[in-house]
């Protein structure tokens, strides 16, 4: 296979209609030195108090990717090693009411003075923001979902005693809903509003599973519907690899056929979904301009199909169109890809400042 088809992996079709998630994006990068920590205090300060850990002439970094689905936050965090602290007073003062479930995806975080409470790389880490917090870090990246705690309360068997909980990676629950949360925000920049509310409630409930540390009659269904997410996922982060089979996804997830089949059957089953996403990839391939000269039976075989013919039969029953159609009305009427244009830097420290309410 050739590799380089492997480099569109990340391309996405360009004619989605409109996208309206609120989006917020904060960066010190390009700020001056002395302003950078400055800036990042004072947004951060809605929640924490912070201290840098490092000399006062070390660079500075912190960047927020966030958006906000509902009344939840979903962000993805960079910065400098420091120390965060919610005190009693600041918990008494700003009103907040709710919860943090975090996953690092580098580095740690951990109660200062109490080593049997460390987070690290994969670990599902709470925080009560009703409760006080000393915390240390190092130069860190992290995943995030602030909720209001009447949102997440009634799923949790103790909602009151998760304040600090450390859950190891190796959890099958934490890292399904690791998996998930990370999906979720990499397609912020393209998911609907109505999509993405629509997969709130199931993204709850795992993480209710998960804190719980168990499966119930509850939330039993959302468990199941964020590992058929997981399952269809790495199919296609695999999918131009030709030794993509049945087994090889059993073995992945250690699942037998029966459950594969079934997690998959609301998308027609594992054949049908595979030929169906790589029609798609090839969709994307035919309309790039870097593979406007590859001979449409290179792309096909490329792609899982032996028989060009059988290509472009599947590919007119997927899209209406032969792929030789597609091509030629790509390369004279491109479509100009939409965006929507993003909030302030600082609205997602507002909407944190309005968890729980």
């Amino acid at each position: 296979m050739n590799k380089s088809f492997e480099a569109t992996a990340s391309l996405q079709v360009t004619d989605i209609e409109h996208f309206g998630l609120p989006r917020s994006r904060f960066d010190t990068t390009g700020m001056r030195q002395q302003d950078a920590h400055l800036m990042w205090r004072e947004s951060i300060g809605v929640l924490f108090d912070t201290r840098l850990r490092g000399a006062s002439d070390e660079p500075f970094f912190a960047s927020v990717d966030a958006a906000l689905i509902g009344s939840v936050g979903v962000a993805r965090t960079r910065s400098k090693s420091q120390d965060f602290d919610r005190s009693r007073y600041k918990i008494a003062r700003d009103g907040m009411d709710g919860y943090l479930v975090q996953f690092y995806v580098s580095g740690e975080s951990g109660g200062r003075g109490n080593s049997d409470r460390i987070a690290r790389a994969g670990d599902l880490y709470v925080i009560d923001m009703a409760q006080p917090l000393a915390t240390s870090t190092i130069d860190h990246e992290h995943l995030s979902l602030a909720i209001p705690r009447q949102m997440l309360a009634p799923r949790l068997k103790r909602p009151d005693d998760n304040h600090e909980l450390v859950l190891p990676a190796s959890m099958p629950l934490v890292s399904l809903l690791r998996d998930t949360l990370g999906s979720l925000h990499k397609q912020l920049d393209h998911i609907s509003v109505g999509d993405a509310e629509a997969v709130l409630s199931p993204l709850l409930d795992l993480a209710g599973a998960a804190i719980n540390s168990q499966t119930n009659e509850g939330n039993a269904a959302s468990v199941g519907h964020a590992l058929s997410i997981a399952v269809r996922r790495y199919i296609t982060d695999h999918l131009l690899e030709p030794d993509l089979t049945v087994e090889r996804v059993m073995g992945a997830f250690g699942l037998s056929r029966r459950t594969i089949y079934r997690l998959l059957e609301l998308v027609g089953g594992f054949s049908v979904f595979l030929a169906q996403q790589r029609l798609r990839r090839a969709f994307i391939n035919l309309r790039a301009p870097e593979y406007r000269r590859v001979a449409i039976a290179d792309l096909a075989s490329a792609h899982g199909f032996t028989n060009a013919a059988n290509f472009s039969r599947a590919f007119r029953r997927e899209f209406g169109m032969s792929p030789r159609e597609l091509r030629h009305l790509s390369a004279h009427h491109p479509t100009l890809l939409k965006s929507s244009p993003g909030l302030s830097a600082t609205d997602w420290s507002q909407w944190i400042g309005l968890i729980g309410r």
